[in-house]
């Protein structure tokens, strides 16, 4: 089973300029220089607070985003998710911060995104305090357990759907392999729909396969067939690929070819620009070396 810690890390990096604007709508808008892409600085913030400080990893990410203010003007996005409660988490946050402004001097943007189950867990902010010298240190907070589905949806957000997982998986009643299998299969046909780049339709389905699995195999091969039914594909093809198909065949539907086009080579530039190699880019997105090297040319 893959850590849930991983696919919170795998899927904010995959889509990360989606995280921000469902989470920091104003910030996108009138901050954000997408066009430079982000820099994911994980082995810095591992090197910030060491596993032998906390007795284990988290699901934490630290994101260079460059503003609109030119390359010298930049903000450190950073992002905690937290599935279980501690108390001592306010207080990591906080040494994060310091550590953070510490090393680069910079304005920090940080997010708690908690995902327990813990009705009344939610820390929000850090104090200390020593004899009339006090430090507060105030976060911004995000509680699964708080919302109902339908407040998780951004229209035209594909983040939604990860937030609508996650939130699915604290509800028990969802958790059965039959309940499961009705809400994946809405999911998967809300993605078909969605008209998404291809690359970021992949990953999440691949979250929504694998942050909470099927307790029987026969269910989850049930999942996949019915993934293939949807997306009206024989059932000897792969998933993935099934729905790059799906993708360029609602394309040419639609008499945009030349679209689809254009919509690969942005795919391809973000993935560059996330310093993914050659070969993945090839396997993610089906085009060939020339392609990609043409795409760099545009960068």
């Amino acid at each position: 089973m893959i850590s849930r810690d991983i696919l919170w890390k795998g899927i904010i990096e995959d889509l990360f300029d989606d995280f921000l604007w469902y989470f920091f709508p104003e910030f996108a808008e009138k901050e954000v220089d997408f066009s430079k892409g982000f820099e994911f600085l994980d082995k810095e913030l591992a090197e910030m607070l060491p596993e032998s400080e906390t007795g284990q990893r988290h699901a934490d990410k630290l994101v260079k985003v460059f503003t609109k203010y030119g390359t010298t003007h930049w903000v450190l996005v950073h992002i905690e998710v937290q599935g279980y409660k501690d108390a001592t988490f306010a207080e990591r946050m906080f040494v994060y911060y310091r550590r953070i402004r510490d090393k680069y001097n910079q304005n920090v943007l940080a997010l708690a995104l908690y995902t327990d189950t813990h009705k009344n867990y939610k820390p929000m902010l850090y104090m200390e305090e020593f004899y009339g010298t006090r430090v507060v240190y105030q976060f911004n907070t995000f509680k699964l357990l708080e919302k109902r589905e339908t407040q998780l949806n951004v229209q035209g957000n594909i983040f939604s759907i990860v937030m609508r997982v996650a939130h699915n998986a604290l509800q028990k009643k969802l958790t059965t392999d039959k309940e499961q299998f009705t809400w994946k299969t809405a999911l998967v046909r809300e993605l078909k729909a969605s008209g998404y780049i291809a690359y970021k339709i992949r990953n999440i389905l691949n979250f929504i396969r694998s942050y909470i699995e099927f307790k029987d195999i026969n269910a989850k091969q049930n999942f996949d067939l019915e993934t293939q039914q949807i997306l009206n594909q024989p059932t000897n093809m792969g998933i993935e690929e099934a729905i790059k198909n799906e993708l360029l065949r609602i394309g040419e539907a639609k008499g945009e070819a030349k679209g689809e086009a254009k919509t690969k080579t942005e795919a391809v530039k973000n993935l560059l620009k996330r310093n993914f190699s050659n070969a993945d880019i090839m396997d993610i997105m089906g085009v060939d070396l020339p392609f990609i090297e043409q795409v760099k040319k545009e960068l």
